[in-house]
């Protein structure tokens, strides 16, 4: 029977997912789809409810239901139970299983400008489901400081609780950006032009400062593109998109994923930058 997979989220429709996993299961030669579904959140329980009953094979979950997924899985990983955020479900002998892809799928994009090191220190600005994959990542796999600004500051206060990391507002993350040698964008800021407000102003940024994005479409958001106006070094979402992706793709077929595919389906959608 033709295996179904899917990605579902709210936007979904700049979603490169489909294009991009498509070419790795016809590049396999495996009998199965994907495809989007755009949930709204009043019928998020019915949706879930409509996939289980389909017997889908695996889902990406996107934002803003990363979390919103939690008591409908079966079971998590441990970096999934550890960030308490899911963008990866692999169903198997009817059980949903949640993993977080996203955290090391990021740090590995990250690390692929220069490692990471205990002098470095890192600003996340938002504290959604992404935000808590990357800084779980982060935390366990670096000796970095880290800071999470939220525009709800409780939020980012309960992120960072038990540990020895900080949780500060949007106005004291402008006013410290000079001391941050990464800056890290997590919020959809810039994913549609409804919301291409930038979370934070940069002026204050240091020159060279590594300013990563984690929306790789567009290519070039407006904060990427101010960062870039202060000398600092960019990087969108687009490397954190295709190692998450390639992790998710082996977790539901075993088969290692074609990275170098994966980045020039992508790049072929938004233009090769």
């Amino acid at each position: 029977m033709k295996e179904l997979y899917c990605v579902i989220g709210n936007p979904i429709a700049h979603s490169l997912s489909p294009v991009m996993h498509t070419a790795l299961l016809e590049q396999n030669h495996l009998d199965a789809s994907y495809v989007p579904f755009l949930i709204e959140k009043q019928e998020f329980t019915t949706a879930i409810e409509g996939l289980k009953a389909l017997g889908i094979s695996g889902c990406n979950v996107t934002s803003p239901f990363k979390e919103d997924i939690l008591p409908f899985l079966d079971a998590l990983d441990s970096e999934a139970k550890a960030c308490g955020a899911v963008n990866t479900i692999v169903a198997r002998n009817g059980r949903w299983t949640g993993y977080n892809t996203d955290g090391i799928g990021y740090l590995q994009g990250l690390e692929s400008i220069r490692t990471i090191n205990e002098t470095d220190q890192i600003l996340i600005v938002g504290a959604g489901g992404a935000s808590k994959a990357i800084f779980h990542a982060l935390i366990h796999h670096t000796d970095a400081s880290v800071t999470v600004a939220n525009r709800t500051l409780e939020k980012a206060v309960k992120m960072v609780a038990g540990t020895a990391h900080r949780a500060i507002s949007l106005a004291e993350a402008e006013s410290q950006l000079a001391d941050f040698t990464i800056v890290i964008q997590t919020t959809s800021s810039g994913l549609t032009k409804e919301n291409a407000a930038l979370p934070i102003r940069l002026h204050d940024l240091t020159a060279r400062t590594i300013v990563s994005d984690i929306i790789y479409n567009p290519a070039e958001t407006p904060f990427l593109k101010e960062a870039k106006a202060h000398g600092a070094i960019t990087q969108n979402g687009l490397p954190m998109f295709i190692n998450q992706a390639a992790i998710a793709f082996e977790l539901w077929t075993g088969i290692e994923a074609d990275r170098d595919l994966m980045r020039n389906i992508v790049l072929k959608q938004v233009g090769g930058k």
